[in-house]
């Protein structure tokens, strides 16, 4: 099998193409701007695959430059699906949402079945997403991911999770964050790609599926753990720009739906996680 694989240069696109060779898979990178709908027909058409993981997406743009999550996000996936529909009708494509679409709202071990209320412009783009490309599922055998928080080696240290295991691993003695009391969802990225190497392949996953752990740790939690990782204490102080009123206590993610599609698929645990990159050199990939 061949897998097109957009996105195959970010953060997690590097580990998604290393866990597709441990299920027999074939890589097979899409690079092309999204935006561009000439550019992405002309490499789908050049391209051979049979199956397609669309990682892509802007997570991150200025204030004044919001439309690029929609250009991106929503337009250009849409461009995509239309490019693979006419290229491999009936291919499976599993896309990669957020689980942001739920919004402020939600609270405890969430489900797929819950209240959607996207409340910024990337959620927002993500579920116009989700609703646009159901009008493919004619042509197209679609899977909707909706990850929560993950990460590990590569991700940038404007994520909270490499910040904090970069402070640690400078000995840094003051740290500034907001609520550290707040609970939630950390996964590691070896995970969410075996995830979705796991459900590229599958005989019938979900439509839509979380990509979770379903256990929840505080900002707290973190701090010892690294603290006893680096034999290392750092002074936290709040700071006010940093807190949101109203935060949820609780927010994790539901993975039944996922554990029943993967029965072998097993979630690392954060202190693997933290271990694995407080150990090695951090490497900023945006």
């Amino acid at each position: 099998m061949q897998v097109a694989l957009t996105g195959a240069s970010g953060f997690t696109g590097r580990f998604v193409t290393e866990a597709l060779k441990t299920v027999g898979v074939e890589c097979i990178p899409i690079e092309a701007d999204l935006t561009d709908a000439d550019a992405v027909e002309q490499v789908i058409a050049n391209t051979d695959f049979d199956r397609v993981i669309h990682l892509a997406a802007r997570a991150f743009v200025g204030v004044a430059d919001w439309q690029a999550f929609y250009r991106v996000n929503q337009i250009g996936t849409f461009t995509l699906l239309d490019a693979v529909a006419r290229k491999k009708p009936g291919a499976r494509v599993v896309l990669a949402s957020s689980a942001q679409v739920y919004g402020p709202g939600a609270e405890g071990l969430v489900t797929e079945d819950a209240l959607i209320n996207p409340a910024n412009h990337y959620a927002v783009s993500k579920r116009a997403m989700e609703l646009g490309a159901a009008l493919w599922r004619d042509r197209l055998d679609l899977v909707i991911t909706r990850p929560f928080n993950y990460t590990g080696n590569g991700q940038g240290t404007d994520y909270l999770i490499p910040k904090l295991v970069d402070h640690f691993r400078r000995r840094e003695n003051v740290v500034e964050l907001g609520n550290t009391w707040v609970k939630r969802d950390f996964g590691d990225v070896r995970s969410v790609a075996q995830a979705y190497a796991g459900l590229i392949v599958a005989e019938q996953p979900p439509q839509i599926v979380n990509i979770c752990t379903g256990v929840v740790n505080s900002i707290e939690d973190i701090l010892r753990m690294l603290s006893q990782l680096s034999r290392h204490t750092i002074d936290v102080r709040i700071n006010p720009a940093y807190v949101r009123n109203n935060d949820v206590p609780f927010l994790g993610g539901n993975v039944k739906r996922l554990r029943d599609a993967l029965p072998n698929w097993q979630p690392r645990t954060l202190e693997d996680t933290l271990a694995w990159m407080y150990n090695h050199e951090h490497e900023s990939i945006r």
